[in-house]
Order: structure tokens, then C-alpha cells, then sequence
């Protein structure tokens, strides 16, 4: 099935349906297209670099840090 007829599919089944919540959740799918960013590789490539200065400045648990503060939380 090519593009145009799986969009031609798609539209033909949307008209169909009278669920209200359901068509909310349809426009919400087709809303968040909008704010996934375009360039994958340069977000990640700044998530790393803030990740990194992170590291540098010390802000980070060590492994054993978070086991103990799991083991906190289920005190709770």
C-alpha cells in the first residue's frame, strides 16, 4: 500500500468514527508531530554536551549513592 492510498484509508475510517475521546486522542498524536524536533542528532549531541558539564561540576549520584536512596524511598 502506497502513501496515498493508506492516507485515502486513513481519512475514510476517521470520518467513521463518532467517539469524541478517541478523535481527541487522534489530534493529539497528529499535535505532537509538531514539537518533535526535526534534528535528532544535534538535540542529542546537546543533551550530551549538558550532560557532560554536568559530570564535570559534579552534579551526579555514584551507583551506591542511588542504591541507597531507593532504599530510603521504600522506607517511606
Amino acid at each position: 500500500m502506497n502513501t496515498l492510498e493508506l492516507q485515502n484509508l486513513l481519512i475514510s475510517e476517521i470520518t467513521k468514527i463518532e467517539d469524541d475521546p478517541f478523535l481527541s486522542a487522534l489530534k493529539t498524536i497528529l499535535d505532537s508531530r509538531k514539537t518533535i524536533p526535526k534534528n535528532y542528532s544535534e538535540q542529542y549531541n546537546n543533551e550530551l554536551k549538558v550532560a557532560e558539564e554536568d559530570i564535570s561540576n559534579g552534579n551526579f549520584y555514584s551507583h551506591n549513592e542511588i542504591k541507597d536512596k531507593i532504599e530510603q524511598w521504600k522506607k517511606k
